[in-house]
């Protein structure tokens, strides 16, 4: 028996390359991998960087779905289906949105991939495919199998990406995770994450977690584990773990120097909107920050507009803010609506969708607000998340930021990474602008 597993691309603007920083490792491939059967023959086409063969001799097509590939991959089911081939299609968004995903294949899978996988492969070799699997919130594996894309690895970005957890103990609104999980955390075993990490080609890694301080006893063993790897990563954590020095020198003496943090708004009133008013009960921001910082930890803050109090005024005062404290990097993104979140299920009541199903409308591009904002309009917002990118990537900045970035750490891999990123989002601001979702992917794809 062959399993073909496919992961769909964004898309891409003709001609053009598909996006540097969207070419991460495809670790959720690596991981379903790693659930299947021993005897099972596999196969793997990242559509990102390299064309599918439809007419491949394969039993079953396993599709893993996010909400901005959702369109592609309903458009390569099709294909495989008119060929006679049975697809399964599984990921977050199929989870958020199961019925709509069920119209475009033989079954789904529902919620984390564990036990339901060798039932499925069981089903299917019995011709008795069920409609639906079902499985739980989980994160049950030993260690992701890399081997199914070993011979991509040059395409990829060079970062490892390890799962410690999933999940988080917050809930916020607009957070598909928040819902997934039922602001739950869950996470592996400290040692099958340190035997995983030693196995990795590359040596710079991203721990791939919402919220790695939920279990403070777990990150602190980690942390020690990590040590003794002699290693830099990065991570994702909130804020408050700046009100814990212990752990915090811990992160750092075990070579993290950079995290990402999901600031969102330092508006109040936007914070209280989207159930994140936590962060403001952690005492002064700044000074949470400045520890962090203090520690040789560089932030990667994360920053989203849309939120009934923003306006230009917004823009300007957060870029003040990054500026004060000469972030890392930045995102500055609109509010994406997730389907089934409630921040997406309160716009639709408020009849302020643009469009109920923004991930398959004809036409929709990378950027595009997808809902009516209180105080600019949906195309002023567009462009004031250019105009503020702009602004923050300009070449003055990277240069006054990349000196206190080596001031802060002289770790060269960091200091490497700082200029390859901050020269990177420099070109691709306007690069991600307009970009056709889940258009211009057949075909041979340009190389990069």
């Amino acid at each position: 028996m062959k399993v073909t597993f496919i992961l769909p691309a964004i898309g891409r603007k003709k001609g053009e390359k598909y996006l540097k920083s969207w070419l991460m490792e495809p670790l959720t491939i690596a991981v379903m991998n790693t659930l299947l059967p021993e005897d099972v023959e596999r196969e793997f086409y990242d559509d990102r960087i390299e064309s599918i063969n439809y007419d491949t001799d394969t039993d079953l097509v396993l599709i893993t779905v996010e909400t901005y590939t959702a369109k592609r991959a309903y458009h390569i089911a099709k294909e495989f289906r008119s060929r006679g081939k049975k697809v399964v299609l599984g990921g977050y968004h199929v989870t958020l949105m199961p019925d709509e995903a069920a119209g475009h294949c033989d079954a789904i899978m529902i919620n984390n991939c564990g036990d339901n996988m060798r039932e499925l492969i069981g089903d299917l070799k019995d011709g008795c495919l069920k409609e639906r699997y079902a499985g739980t919130p989980c994160i049950d594996y030993k260690m992701a199998d890399r081997s199914i894309y070993a011979d991509k690895q040059k395409k990829y970005l060079p970062v490892s990406l390890v799962e410690t957890g999933r999940g988080c103990y917050h809930n916020c609104e607009f957070c598909s995770i928040a819902k997934y999980y039922g602001s739950r955390y869950i996470h592996r075993e400290v040692k099958d994450i340190i035997a995983e990490m030693k196995a990795c080609r590359h040596k710079l890694f991203f721990l791939v977690d919402d919220s790695i301080f939920s279990d403070k006893a777990f990150a602190r063993e980690l942390f020690i584990e990590i040590k003794k790897l002699k290693v830099t990563w990065t991570t994702q954590i909130t804020l408050d773990i700046a009100r814990d020095d212990e752990t915090l020198k811990l992160m750092r003496d075990s070579g993290c120097s950079m995290v990402l943090i999901g600031f969102e708004s330092i508006n109040q009133d936007n914070l209280k909107q989207m159930n994140k008013e936590w962060t403001q009960r952690l005492g002064e921001r700044d000074d949470l920050i400045e520890r962090i910082h203090a520690a040789g930890i560089s932030i990667y803050a994360s920053f989203v507009f849309g939120f009934d109090e923003d306006n230009e005024e917004s823009f300007r005062r957060t870029l003040e803010f990054t500026r004060k404290h000469e972030f890392f990097v930045i995102a500055f993104n609109h509010l994406l609506t997730f389907p089934n979140t409630d921040i997406y299920n309160g716009f639709k009541e408020e009849g302020r969708l643009i469009c109920d199903k923004w991930w398959l409308q004809e036409g929709y591009t990378f950027g595009t607000i997808s809902f009516v904002p209180r105080q600019v309009t949906a195309e002023e917002l567009r462009a004031l998340c250019r105009k503020y990118k702009k602004k923050f990537f300009k070449f003055g900045s990277i240069i006054k930021r990349g000196i206190v970035c080596f001031k802060r750490t002289k770790n060269p891999l960091i200091n490497f990474a700082y200029w390859f990123i901050n020269i990177l989002f420099h070109f691709e601001v306007d690069k991600r602008i307009g970009i056709p979702v889940g258009e211009n992917l057949d075909g041979e794809p340009v190389s990069g």
